[in-house]
């Protein structure tokens, strides 16, 4: 029945748009829905497949170093496996919205997690929060998934950020600038297509994706003195792109080419 809603809703944009409109104004569900399985086992197997990707892209030893995970979701699964495997000091969770899943509890009691909670503080709110409850220059590692798409003051982040992230701290955040199944019936890239201020109207009050760029990304990163390496990004179809020709006003297609990119920082 569900599905049914969402695809009826999504035939029509003018009626997806209000849908959007009665979201953000907390008629609807204002926390929005997961693409990803929300059983306690499959939401677990994502945990544990993003840690290892969080493991493997570091460059050193993550044992006794201090993470913070921005954006941590429906659970803090993620980074208590981390803890477990990885023998970290401690670790930060944070979410602009506290909107941790019922399974959140499950899955830590089921997998054996909860001894590893006294090295875990769960923090929410505004950006602010994050250079109010950890102490400057501490963090080892700051980490991300598909999460920075959704910070519309990324100005605001990045200044929390680099005020807590140690001289020789690094970072990582996987970026999908996809369109998260906003209007994706009518182009992946559709999404771009709408007013700034219809947009917010639509969510500015819910974390929707904010329609940032790849180059948008790079020039913030540049404002605050990071060196950016790009680790890998993927691209849009050549069929989507043709598509996209049609609804997009811009002389400058190319800038819309990258669908997901994968971003390593650290201070200069």
């Amino acid at each position: 029945m569900k599905q049914f809603i969402k695809s009826f809703l999504r035939k029509n944009k003018f009626i997806e748009a209000l849908a959007y409109i009665l979201q953000n104004n907390k008629f609807l569900n204002s926390s929005g829905d997961g693409e990803f399985d929300k059983d306690v086992d499959g939401m677990f197997q994502y945990a544990v497949s993003t840690a290892k990707q969080y493991k493997d892209i570091y460059s050193g030893n993550l044992e006794y170093k201090i993470v913070l995970e921005i954006g941590t979701g429906f659970t803090r699964a993620t980074m208590l496996y981390m803890i477990k495997e990885y023998n970290l000091k401690k670790v930060y969770c944070y979410d602009r919205f506290n909107c941790l899943h019922e399974n959140d509890k499950k899955i830590i009691e089921k997998f054996n997690l909860t001894k590893y909670l006294n090295k875990l503080e769960y923090i929410s709110g505004t950006n602010d929060e994050i250079s109010k409850n950890i102490e400057a220059n501490s963090i080892d590692y700051i980490v991300s998934n598909a999460v920075l798409e959704h910070v519309d003051d990324m100005d605001l982040l990045f200044t929390n950020l680099n005020n807590v992230l140690a001289d020789d701290g690094q970072m990582y955040h996987k970026v999908d600038l996809r369109c998260h199944n906003r209007f994706k019936l009518h182009g992946e890239l559709y999404f771009h297509t709408f007013s700034k201020k219809l947009w917010n109207m639509m969510g500015g009050n819910i974390g929707q994706p904010n329609r940032k760029l790849v180059c948008d990304y790079l020039e913030c990163f540049n404002k605050f003195n990071l060196i950016c390496e790009v680790n890998k990004s993927e691209e849009f179809t050549s069929e989507e792109m043709n598509k996209a020709k049609i609804y997009l006003e811009t002389n400058d297609m190319f800038k819309y080419i990258i669908s997901v990119v994968e971003f390593r920082l650290c201070k200069k």
